[in-house]
Protein backbone atom coordinates (compact mmCIF):
# COMPACT_ATOMS: atom_id res chain seq x y z
CA UNK A 1 0.00 0.00 0.00
CA UNK A 2 1.56 3.93 -0.86
CA UNK A 3 1.19 6.00 2.05
CA UNK A 4 0.24 9.19 0.90
CA UNK A 5 1.54 12.51 2.49
CA UNK A 6 -1.23 14.62 3.43
CA UNK A 7 -0.34 18.42 2.83
CA UNK A 8 -1.73 20.91 4.41
CA UNK A 9 -1.75 24.23 3.01
CA UNK A 10 -1.63 27.41 4.74
CA UNK A 11 -5.09 29.75 3.78
CA UNK A 12 -5.78 33.38 4.68
CA UNK A 13 -9.61 33.18 4.43
CA UNK A 14 -10.63 32.78 7.82
CA UNK A 15 -8.40 36.03 8.96
CA UNK A 16 -10.27 37.81 6.03
CA UNK A 17 -13.73 36.73 6.90
CA UNK A 18 -12.72 38.42 10.46
CA UNK A 19 -11.54 41.69 8.58
CA UNK A 20 -14.87 41.48 6.66
CA UNK A 21 -16.68 41.33 9.63
CA UNK A 22 -15.05 44.51 11.10
CA UNK A 23 -15.82 46.61 8.32
CA UNK A 24 -19.28 45.35 8.85
CA UNK A 25 -18.71 46.76 12.71
CA UNK A 26 -17.16 49.74 11.56
CA UNK A 27 -20.23 50.55 9.24
CA UNK A 28 -22.80 50.19 12.10
CA UNK A 29 -20.71 51.70 14.78
CA UNK A 30 -20.46 54.60 12.41
CA UNK A 31 -24.40 54.82 11.49
CA UNK A 32 -24.55 54.48 15.49
CA UNK A 33 -22.58 57.41 16.35
CA UNK A 34 -24.24 60.07 13.92
CA UNK A 35 -20.72 61.40 13.10
CA UNK A 36 -19.58 62.43 9.47
CA UNK A 37 -17.04 59.87 7.94
CA UNK A 38 -14.29 62.95 8.46
CA UNK A 39 -14.45 63.32 11.97
CA UNK A 40 -15.85 59.58 12.76
CA UNK A 41 -12.26 58.11 11.46
CA UNK A 42 -9.92 60.31 13.32
CA UNK A 43 -11.81 59.26 16.93
CA UNK A 44 -12.33 55.51 15.09
CA UNK A 45 -8.29 55.90 15.02
CA UNK A 46 -7.77 57.68 18.58
CA UNK A 47 -9.91 55.46 20.47
CA UNK A 48 -8.36 51.96 18.89
CA UNK A 49 -4.72 53.22 19.82
CA UNK A 50 -5.51 54.27 23.08
CA UNK A 51 -6.96 50.77 24.07
CA UNK A 52 -4.95 48.49 22.22
CA UNK A 53 -1.49 50.05 21.97
CA UNK A 54 -0.52 52.97 24.46
CA UNK A 55 -0.90 50.81 27.20
CA UNK A 56 2.08 48.53 25.76
CA UNK A 57 3.78 51.58 24.66
CA UNK A 58 3.89 53.15 28.33
CA UNK A 59 4.76 49.37 29.39
CA UNK A 60 7.91 49.35 26.94
CA UNK A 61 8.49 52.90 27.95
CA UNK A 62 8.80 51.52 31.46
CA UNK A 63 10.82 48.74 30.63
CA UNK A 64 13.10 50.87 28.88
CA UNK A 65 14.02 53.63 31.67
CA UNK A 66 14.62 50.53 33.77
CA UNK A 67 17.30 48.88 31.50
CA UNK A 68 18.91 52.53 31.23
CA UNK A 69 19.03 52.63 34.75
CA UNK A 70 21.01 49.24 34.98
CA UNK A 71 23.22 50.29 31.87
CA UNK A 72 25.76 51.82 33.85
CA UNK A 73 25.80 48.74 36.40
CA UNK A 74 26.36 47.04 33.10
CA UNK A 75 29.24 48.79 32.02
CA UNK A 76 31.22 48.88 34.74
CA UNK A 77 31.69 45.16 34.74
CA UNK A 78 33.47 45.69 31.41
CA UNK A 79 36.97 47.32 32.93
CA UNK A 80 36.59 45.14 35.72
CA UNK A 81 36.22 41.80 33.45
CA UNK A 82 39.25 43.07 31.84
CA UNK A 83 41.34 43.65 34.84
CA UNK A 84 40.57 39.85 36.48
CA UNK A 85 41.62 38.37 32.73
CA UNK A 86 44.47 39.96 32.80
CA UNK A 87 45.55 39.09 36.38
CA UNK A 88 44.55 35.23 35.46
CA UNK A 89 46.80 35.54 31.94
CA UNK A 90 49.64 36.43 34.02
CA UNK A 91 49.54 34.42 36.93
CA UNK A 92 49.47 31.83 34.91
CA UNK A 93 52.30 33.19 32.37
CA UNK A 94 54.30 33.08 35.95
CA UNK A 95 53.54 29.67 36.91
CA UNK A 96 55.18 28.80 33.15
CA UNK A 97 58.35 30.88 34.10
CA UNK A 98 59.05 28.92 37.22
CA UNK A 99 58.67 25.50 35.60
CA UNK A 100 55.30 24.51 36.25
CA UNK A 101 54.81 24.15 32.58
CA UNK A 102 52.72 21.38 30.56
CA UNK A 103 53.02 20.29 27.19
CA UNK A 104 50.01 21.51 26.29
CA UNK A 105 49.19 25.39 26.79
CA UNK A 106 45.85 26.46 28.06
CA UNK A 107 43.78 29.33 27.24
CA UNK A 108 45.15 31.21 29.73
CA UNK A 109 48.49 31.18 29.07
CA UNK A 110 47.11 31.90 25.36
CA UNK A 111 45.53 34.99 26.60
CA UNK A 112 46.07 38.33 24.43
CA UNK A 113 44.86 41.84 24.63
CA UNK A 114 42.15 41.34 21.58
CA UNK A 115 41.41 37.71 23.54
CA UNK A 116 40.80 39.65 26.52
CA UNK A 117 38.79 42.35 25.18
CA UNK A 118 36.28 39.75 23.60
CA UNK A 119 35.82 37.21 26.28
CA UNK A 120 35.19 40.64 28.79
CA UNK A 121 32.60 42.23 25.80
CA UNK A 122 30.60 38.81 25.64
CA UNK A 123 30.89 38.29 28.95
CA UNK A 124 29.43 41.56 30.08
CA UNK A 125 26.68 41.36 27.46
CA UNK A 126 25.90 38.06 29.55
CA UNK A 127 25.76 39.25 32.83
CA UNK A 128 23.52 42.41 31.44
CA UNK A 129 21.24 40.18 30.17
CA UNK A 130 20.88 38.04 33.36
CA UNK A 131 20.58 41.98 34.94
CA UNK A 132 17.60 42.90 32.56
CA UNK A 133 16.11 39.35 33.24
CA UNK A 134 16.33 39.55 37.12
CA UNK A 135 14.77 43.24 36.66
CA UNK A 136 12.07 42.43 34.34
CA UNK A 137 13.46 44.49 31.55
CA UNK A 138 14.44 42.22 28.94
CA UNK A 139 14.89 43.33 25.07
CA UNK A 140 12.55 40.61 23.82
CA UNK A 141 9.70 42.81 25.33
CA UNK A 142 10.22 46.20 23.39
CA UNK A 143 9.03 43.92 20.53
CA UNK A 144 5.09 43.57 21.65
CA UNK A 145 4.34 46.86 20.15
CA UNK A 146 5.51 46.61 16.86
CA UNK A 147 3.43 43.39 17.09
CA UNK A 148 0.72 44.56 17.86
CA UNK A 149 0.65 48.16 16.19
CA UNK A 150 1.80 46.39 12.66
CA UNK A 151 -1.21 44.12 12.62
CA UNK A 152 -3.64 46.50 13.84
CA UNK A 153 -2.56 49.43 10.83
CA UNK A 154 -2.70 47.00 8.35
CA UNK A 155 -6.27 45.83 9.73
CA UNK A 156 -8.26 49.16 9.64
CA UNK A 157 -6.62 49.67 6.74
CA UNK A 158 -7.76 46.93 5.15
CA UNK A 159 -11.47 47.10 6.19
CA UNK A 160 -11.39 51.16 5.23
CA UNK A 161 -10.03 49.92 1.59
CA UNK A 162 -12.68 47.07 1.60
CA UNK A 163 -15.58 50.29 3.12
CA UNK A 164 -14.27 52.69 -0.38
CA UNK A 165 -14.17 50.19 -2.73
CA UNK A 166 -10.27 50.44 -3.73
CA UNK A 167 -10.45 46.96 -3.59
CA UNK A 168 -11.75 46.48 -6.83
CA UNK A 169 -11.04 48.46 -9.76
CA UNK A 170 -14.48 50.17 -10.80
CA UNK A 171 -16.19 48.88 -7.54
CA UNK A 172 -18.37 51.20 -5.26
CA UNK A 173 -18.40 52.37 -1.66
CA UNK A 174 -19.86 49.66 0.50
CA UNK A 175 -21.14 52.21 2.02
CA UNK A 176 -22.61 55.67 0.03
CA UNK A 177 -22.51 57.96 2.69
CA UNK A 178 -18.84 57.92 2.03
CA UNK A 179 -19.12 60.15 -0.70
CA UNK A 180 -21.01 62.78 1.03
CA UNK A 181 -19.73 62.71 4.76
CA UNK A 182 -16.48 64.66 3.43
CA UNK A 183 -15.43 68.50 4.51
CA UNK A 184 -14.22 70.82 2.49
CA UNK A 185 -13.46 69.97 -1.15
CA UNK A 186 -12.99 66.12 -0.51
CA UNK A 187 -17.08 65.62 0.05
CA UNK A 188 -16.44 62.20 -1.70
CA UNK A 189 -13.94 60.37 0.64
CA UNK A 190 -13.99 57.18 -1.64
CA UNK A 191 -11.71 59.33 -3.86
CA UNK A 192 -7.91 60.22 -4.23
CA UNK A 193 -7.23 63.80 -3.45
CA UNK A 194 -7.11 65.69 -6.35
CA UNK A 195 -4.70 68.72 -4.55
CA UNK A 196 -2.18 65.74 -2.65
CA UNK A 197 -3.35 68.17 0.29
CA UNK A 198 -3.88 64.47 2.48
CA UNK A 199 -0.57 62.80 1.03
CA UNK A 200 1.32 66.01 1.98
CA UNK A 201 -0.02 66.17 5.31
CA UNK A 202 1.03 62.31 5.72
CA UNK A 203 4.23 62.31 4.76
CA UNK A 204 5.18 65.72 7.13
CA UNK A 205 3.72 63.75 10.33
CA UNK A 206 5.30 60.49 9.39
CA UNK A 207 8.71 62.15 8.78
CA UNK A 208 8.84 64.49 11.58
CA UNK A 209 7.36 61.33 13.82
CA UNK A 210 10.37 58.86 12.52
CA UNK A 211 13.44 62.32 12.95
CA UNK A 212 12.34 62.63 16.52
CA UNK A 213 12.59 58.93 17.11
CA UNK A 214 15.93 58.83 15.37
CA UNK A 215 16.85 61.64 17.59
CA UNK A 216 16.36 59.53 20.51
CA UNK A 217 18.01 56.72 19.12
CA UNK A 218 21.03 59.29 18.45
CA UNK A 219 20.89 60.24 21.97
CA UNK A 220 21.04 56.56 23.16
CA UNK A 221 24.25 55.81 20.99
CA UNK A 222 22.19 53.08 18.86
CA UNK A 223 23.32 55.12 15.65
CA UNK A 224 26.67 56.25 14.21
CA UNK A 225 25.20 59.65 13.18
CA UNK A 226 27.78 62.86 15.06
CA UNK A 227 30.48 59.83 15.42
CA UNK A 228 33.81 60.92 14.01
CA UNK A 229 35.62 57.82 12.75
CA UNK A 230 32.97 55.93 12.50
CA UNK A 231 32.98 53.88 9.22
CA UNK A 232 30.51 50.87 10.36
CA UNK A 233 26.73 51.68 10.18
CA UNK A 234 24.71 50.41 12.89
CA UNK A 235 21.24 48.01 12.36
CA UNK A 236 19.60 50.63 13.58
CA UNK A 237 20.95 53.26 10.64
CA UNK A 238 19.62 50.65 8.40
CA UNK A 239 16.42 51.35 9.74
CA UNK A 240 16.59 54.63 9.86
CA UNK A 241 17.67 54.50 5.84
CA UNK A 242 14.61 51.72 5.31
CA UNK A 243 12.08 53.79 6.73
CA UNK A 244 12.90 56.88 4.93
CA UNK A 245 12.76 55.15 2.22
CA UNK A 246 8.86 53.66 2.86
CA UNK A 247 7.78 56.65 4.12
CA UNK A 248 8.40 58.48 0.42
CA UNK A 249 6.49 55.31 -0.97
CA UNK A 250 3.53 55.81 1.50
CA UNK A 251 3.25 59.06 0.28
CA UNK A 252 3.19 58.13 -3.29
CA UNK A 253 0.79 55.29 -2.41
CA UNK A 254 -1.30 57.62 -0.87
CA UNK A 255 -1.64 60.33 -4.13
CA UNK A 256 -3.47 56.89 -5.29
CA UNK A 257 -5.43 55.58 -2.82
CA UNK A 258 -9.40 56.38 -1.19
CA UNK A 259 -9.14 60.20 1.01
CA UNK A 260 -10.37 58.25 3.82
CA UNK A 261 -7.51 55.70 4.34
CA UNK A 262 -5.23 58.41 3.66
CA UNK A 263 -7.16 60.28 6.73
CA UNK A 264 -7.29 56.58 8.61
CA UNK A 265 -3.09 57.03 7.97
CA UNK A 266 -3.18 61.10 8.52
CA UNK A 267 -4.76 60.46 12.57
CA UNK A 268 -2.76 57.09 13.09
CA UNK A 269 0.83 59.05 12.49
CA UNK A 270 -0.59 62.12 14.57
CA UNK A 271 -1.61 60.08 17.36
CA UNK A 272 1.93 58.26 17.21
CA UNK A 273 3.98 61.63 17.20
CA UNK A 274 1.56 63.00 20.11
CA UNK A 275 2.48 60.02 22.00
CA UNK A 276 5.97 59.71 21.74
CA UNK A 277 6.55 63.67 22.62
CA UNK A 278 4.03 63.16 25.75
CA UNK A 279 6.10 60.34 26.67
CA UNK A 280 9.52 61.77 26.37
CA UNK A 281 7.84 64.84 28.62
CA UNK A 282 6.33 62.53 31.58
CA UNK A 283 8.53 59.13 31.45
CA UNK A 284 11.41 60.44 30.10
CA UNK A 285 14.07 58.36 29.42
CA UNK A 286 17.71 59.93 30.55
CA UNK A 287 19.97 60.55 28.20
CA UNK A 288 23.55 61.48 29.79
CA UNK A 289 24.50 64.23 29.35
CA UNK A 290 21.70 64.81 27.16
CA UNK A 291 18.04 65.16 28.23
CA UNK A 292 14.53 65.89 25.86
CA UNK A 293 12.54 68.52 27.67
CA UNK A 294 14.38 70.91 29.99
CA UNK A 295 12.23 71.76 33.09
CA UNK A 296 13.25 74.52 35.29
CA UNK A 297 10.88 73.60 37.97
CA UNK A 298 13.21 70.70 39.56
CA UNK A 299 16.06 73.51 40.01
CA UNK A 300 16.35 74.79 43.30
CA UNK A 301 16.22 79.14 43.72
CA UNK A 302 19.39 80.38 42.49
CA UNK A 303 20.56 77.00 40.71
CA UNK A 304 22.39 77.53 37.34
CA UNK A 305 22.69 74.36 35.09
CA UNK A 306 26.29 73.76 33.94
CA UNK A 307 24.57 71.91 30.94
CA UNK A 308 22.62 73.70 28.34
CA UNK A 309 20.13 71.56 26.71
Amino acid sequence: MRSHQQLRHFSIDPILEVLNQGTTYIEALHALSGIPWWGFIPILTVALRSTVTLPIAIYQRKGFQKQNSLRPIANAMSPVLKIKLAAEGQSEQMRTRKGENSPVKSEKQQLTADKIMIIASKERFKRQRKLFKDNSCQSWKFMMLPAVQIPLWVSVSYMLRVLTGWSQIGSKPLDSTLTTEGVGYLHDLALNDPYFVLPITLGILALANAEWNFATADMMKLTTRGVRNSLRPTAFDTIITLTRGSIIFLMAMATQAPAALVLYWISSNGFSLCQNLLMDRFLPIRYTPYKRFYSAKKLSKGAVPLIKY
